[in-house]
């Protein structure tokens, strides 16, 4: 009988995410290795911003690919699925996500079932109720709103 690895899911691909797994990857590289671990990491974006460097970005001092780092090259003994969790049932160990591509097939969602997992989604700007300023403000916590701002 073949036993199913160890699937360790990481929500998020953010900083935290992102080191994690590759935490993860690093101490587990033997498991990995044998196929008897698994690494997951589900995430809208196939890369990490290094936020701290958007402002440089929006200046034009230097180029916005310096401010990403590529999730699949950085932590390339993980499963890295670009989509995003919709649903957690702890009780049967079961995660509920899209991509881009089940939405576009309407397939719906997919369940994936893990063993061990790690939330990491991240944090969402919140626009302050001054009058105008959703219709109209730039924001400034992804590369492309740090371009917008740039151009």
């Amino acid at each position: 009988m073949v036993k199913e690895p160890v699937r360790i899911l990481v929500v998020g691909g953010g900083y935290v995410g992102m080191y994690t797994a590759l935490r993860l990857q690093r101490k587990l590289k033997p498991e990995l290795k044998r196929g008897t671990a698994e690494i997951v990491v589900i995430t809208p974006d196939p890369y990490m911003t290094y936020q701290p460097f958007l402002p440089e970005a929006a200046a034009g001092s230097i180029s916005p690919r310096h401010v990403v780092v590529p999730l699949r090259r950085v932590l390339d003994k993980c499963r890295i699925v670009v989509g995003e969790v919709r649903s957690l049932d702890h009780g049967k160990r079961t995660a509920t996500f899209t991509t881009l591509a089940t939405e576009e097939e309407g397939a719906g969602t997919v369940d994936l079932t893990y063993d061990e997992i790690v939330l990491a989604p991240g944090s969402i700007a919140r626009t302050l109720p001054v009058p105008g300023l959703a219709e109209y403000a730039i924001g400034f916590k992804t590369v492309e709103e740090a371009i917008g701002l740039r151009n």
